[in-house]
């Protein structure tokens, strides 16, 4: 059987777009704190000027504006209630190269204890408890504030559902 190739699959998203699978957003009650850390990107992507850096400064500069709490890369482990919102941005370029097919994916991540009884003790590790994503087509000389663009509304997803559930009182 042949491949189905991704950039059919994402047009198949544009052409019949949804908003984000958001969930969890019960889990989202009582963080202290968010850190962003944002996935390496394609070689080829970077090449056309999406950057990693710009993507972890537009969702830093969303929460900011939100008043949520930002934490260091490796700060949120030691403050409790502290999670890491992951981003990851995976773009893989047609063979015509003149598209690329784009996975999005938001999930914040937070310490979460595994009960075990086998185990005879507990396990603390971190775990996704709330995520959404999108698959999106972009040419590729708009790469970048096509991405940009759909990181930010994924971002705005996650204020939302932040601010819903907490009515400010975790915010600076």
């Amino acid at each position: 059987m042949k491949p189905i190739p991704l950039l059919f699959i994402a047009l198949l998203f544009i052409a019949f777009p949804e908003r984000g699978l958001a969930g969890g957003k019960e889990t989202l009650v009582d963080i202290s704190g968010v850190a962003v850390i944002v996935d390496e990107v394609s070689a080829a992507a970077r090449a056309d000027g999406l950057l990693e850096a710009d993507i972890k400064t537009l969702v830093v500069s969303k929460l900011d504006k939100a008043n949520i709490t930002l934490l260091e890369d490796r700060e949120w482990y030691s403050v409790f209630g502290g999670s890491y919102l992951l981003v990851e941005v995976i773009a893989s370029k047609s063979e015509s190269g003149m598209y690329y097919a784009v996975f999005l994916d938001l999930e914040l991540h937070q310490t979460v204890v595994l009960f075990g009884k086998k185990l005879g003790r507990n396990i603390t590790t971190a775990a996704p408890t709330w995520s959404t994503g999108k698959l999106l087509s972009c040419p590729v000389a708009e790469i970048k504030p096509c991405v940009e663009t759909s990181i930010g509304e994924l971002t705005d997803t996650f204020i939302k559902d932040y601010l819903e559930v907490n009515s400010g009182k975790n915010t600076k």
